[in-house]
């Protein structure tokens, strides 16, 4: 039977609320994700909320000096207004990413300088862990997030954290620059002079473009010539793979003194080759050694805005280049660096072809216990402050460690050419902490021992512990 009109208004009370539905963040545009951007949506959907958590990034700066604390909060403002990618999120599809303006910062301020050292240092961990295992919201935002934490008066902590999708390497060394010039113009009184930043959806529109030339399609040639058969890397792992693979990770770290890494220099200019081809031609001959296996497949990021000229770019524009390699153990490391060295720079002169386009191309049987091709990467992110100065301040960068992982070993090179710190994240469930331990050991082992003997057969490199 249907209610009088009187009986519902009886029923229903109606408040008046101070409320405007329409209120909030501005739409103002509406872009299609790129390809890659696309690969690490579909993982962070299929995988839950641990596969997203994995593409956590983070970095942490302290500052030493007299901190302008509201001028930095401006800064990070500026910064995110600045940076249309900053300012976006993903519809539910995956098939478009939302600008806003203005988006709503997520900045967070603490003060420990009041805490014991062994209290501060609790909360600090506490902190890391909580912005590690927190997830982002890839429809409702933010993906850029920071937080101040005061320890002493002259002490502050910066992290700056963002989700993969909206975020690289390179875009972190364009954030900490930009954020120190808008601090030092903002502190100086001074007008900020930073030129006007390249739109991400600029980017977009470029790469979608390039995927219709005629270069698009010699680029795919190459990549489908190197895998007309594909290997498997089998790592030796201390426990059986589950049936779906998982995401819980750590990290552990070794430094490599300035006279190491003069000497890897100076191995790689025999062969005219960097110290980044240098290393990866090391830890490709630590793979063959570790795995007994001669045909080795090594993921290396790289990055787009190198490969577009869009120098000045934040958003993630890596492309995830998967270098084959055949090794017979009887050659000499420094002929092997030498074929390494043209091999390695024509993966960077194709790297516009996404790895998730290649895996579609391959006959691969998909496996829901390993990361497809690619279990192991091997990333650089040298000089990331290189033209980084705060005014009247100290600073120093910190990679924070994640935990989760997506792959089952990523090895990442951050710091200087000064001082190169090793950063092994590794997946907790295949791995323990003493198995990575020696790894980092061998590896450093074998590092010596090209520096000693650099015409050693790869095959007789000992790395025994």
């Amino acid at each position: 039977m249907e209610l009088t009109q009187s009986i519902r208004s009886k029923m229903i009370k109606l408040q008046e609320v101070n409320f405007d539905p329409f209120a909030g963040p501005k739409l103002i545009k509406v872009i299609s994700p790129t390809q890659s951007q696309l690969e690490i949506w579909l993982s962070c959907i299929m995988g839950g909320d641990d596969a997203n958590r994995s593409y956590n990034e983070s970095i942490s700066l302290k500052l030493k000096g007299d901190l302008n604390t509201q001028a930095i909060k401006s800064a990070i403002n500026t910064l995110q207004d600045r940076h249309e990618i900053l300012r976006s999120t993903f519809s539910p599809d995956g098939k478009s990413i939302c600008i806003y303006k203005p988006f709503p910062v997520s900045h967070t301020y603490r003060d420990l300088s009041e805490e014991n050292p062994e209290n501060q240092q609790k909360e600090l961990d506490k902190l890391h862990k909580i912005d590690a295992e927190s997830v982002f919201d890839l429809v409702r935002g933010p993906l850029l997030r920071t937080y101040l934490i005061k320890t002493t008066e002259q002490e502050h902590i910066l992290k700056i954290s963002a989700h993969h999708l909206v975020c690289d390497g390179w875009s972190f060394g364009i954030i900490l620059e930009n954020l120190s010039a808008i601090y030092n113009s903002l502190v100086g009184n001074k007008k900020i002079t930073l030129e006007t930043p390249i739109p991400y959806s600029h980017y977009a529109q470029e790469i979608q473009e390039h995927t219709s030339s005629n270069e698009y399609r010699e680029i795919e040639a190459f990549w489908l010539n190197q895998y007309n058969d594909v290997p498997i890397l089998n790592l030796p792992t201390d426990r059986v793979r589950p049936q779906v693979r998982t995401f819980k990770s750590h990290r552990a770290d070794f430094s490599v003194s300035k006279n190491i890494i003069e000497s890897l220099k100076n191995l790689g200019l025999q062969k005219k080759a960097s110290l980044i081809t240098t290393l990866i031609s090391a830890f490709e001959s630590y793979l063959y050694l570790l795995t007994k296996q001669n045909d080795i497949v090594l993921g290396l990021p790289a990055s787009g805005q190198s490969a577009t000229g869009n120098y000045e770019l934040v958003g993630h524009c890596v492309n995830l280049l998967p270098l084959r390699s055949k090794i017979t153990g009887s050659e000499r490391f420094l002929d092997y660096l030498e074929k390494r060295k043209s091999e390695i720079l024509d993966a960077y002169d194709h790297q516009q072809f996404t790895f998730s386009s290649l895996l579609q191309k391959l006959n691969i049987a998909r496996d829901s216990s390993r990361v497809p091709l690619v279990p192991v990467i091997f990333n650089v992110d040298m000089g990331m402050d290189a033209k980084v100065s705060f005014s009247g301040l100290e600073h120093e960068l910190f990679s924070d460690p994640r935990a989760y992982e997506n792959f089952e070993i990523f090895l990442n090179i951050t710091g200087t050419e000064q001082k190169l710190n090793f950063e092994w994240s590794y997946n907790s469930l295949l791995f323990t902490s003493d198995t990575i331990e020696r790894m980092m050991g061998e590896f450093q082992s074998l590092l010596e021992c090209l520096i000693a003997e650099p015409s050693i057969k790869i095959k007789d490199i000992h790395i025994s512990l």
